[in-house]
């Protein structure tokens, strides 16, 4: 019993963060590359 509640915890868990993290628009877009600084 104990096993199966910590399955459907865990597994519940990654579920709704990944329910919040999909509608995210900023996950399709890379960032802007940063310039190389010259001081080395």
């Amino acid at each position: 019993m104990i096993d199966t509640l910590s399955l459907l915890i865990s597994h519940g868990v990654i579920l709704l963060a990944a329910w919040r993290l999909l509608p995210r628009g900023d996950l399709d877009r890379d960032p802007e590359p940063q310039e190389p600084r010259g001081d080395a």
